[in-house]
């Protein structure tokens, strides 16, 4: 009786420390997307990609915050510039280049592309590219349209020029929410590997939530990138963020 109870607890030993040995050797994936304990391989996506995006700035005071959390946290993000804003406040967009985000087109006025022909919506495009590329130094490869209004006309226009439509996959209504806590439960609730999240600049709500969405989507396995990074590591015409049947 001895013996064998002795071989159990040798037994048991063992186990414990063929366990010990796995996990520090990566064999078992003790953190994933969902905070869950997964005793499977690793996943090959892991870590998960999500590109945090801002529009209408810049924005006095906002986008010096929103860049401060951002450095802090060494995350890189996409600002998709308003022109006439980008003209108003040149050196936010120097600030936003310099600290490694991305600038892109959110049209010159903010106005819904779709009313305009089509030869407008190229020198609105163009317009506020070539601010862009003036003030940051660096050429703008993807624009958003205001409100997310596009069609056909709109999105062989941007292909004309040379830039891509770039939407969102995420779309926690931060523009209209005062709570920065729903505002972090939309993004979290709606987050996916490979997303583009949209949230807006100027607005104190999504300056008090970014800091908790940055550290809540790192904690489930997120690894933050650029709109440029998540689309070149993206199959073609598979983005989250671009409808389908209107690829250019």
């Amino acid at each position: 009786m001895f013996k064998v109870k002795f071989h159990l607890v040798i037994y048991r030993y063992e186990i414990i420390l063929a366990a010990i040995i796995l996990l520090l050797t990566g064999g078992i994936v003790v953190s994933s997307k969902d905070k869950a304990i997964d005793f499977t391989f690793r996943d090959p996506r892991y870590p998960y990609k999500i590109a945090l995006s801002f529009d209408d700035g810049p924005h006095p005071d906002f986008t010096d915050r929103i860049v401060g959390i951002l450095r802090e946290n060494k995350v890189p993000a996409t600002f998709f510039v308003v022109g006439r804003m980008a003209l108003e406040y040149p050196q936010l967009v120097e600030e936003l280049s310099v600290s490694g985000n991305e600038v892109e087109g959110h049209s010159y006025n903010h106005n819904n592309l779709t009313k305009f022909s089509e030869q407008q919506i190229i020198k609105d495009l163009n317009l506020t590219r070539g601010l862009i590329e003036d003030l940051s130094g660096k050429k703008s490869f993807f624009f958003r349209p205001p409100g997310g209004n596009y069609d056909l006309k709109v999105v062989k226009a941007a292909g004309s020029v040379g830039e891509e439509m770039v939407l969102w996959s995420v779309f926690p209504k931060d523009h209209e929410e005062n709570d920065p806590k729903v505002i972090v439960d939309r993004v979290l609730k709606q987050a996916a590997d490979g997303g583009v999240v949209l949230l807006h600049s100027g607005r104190e709500p999504t300056l008090i939530a970014l800091p908790v969405i940055i550290k809540e989507l790192r904690e489930r396995g997120y690894q933050f990138v650029s709109v440029m990074q998540l689309r070149s590591a993206s199959p073609p015409n598979q983005y989250a963020w671009l409808k389908k049947g209107l690829e250019y």
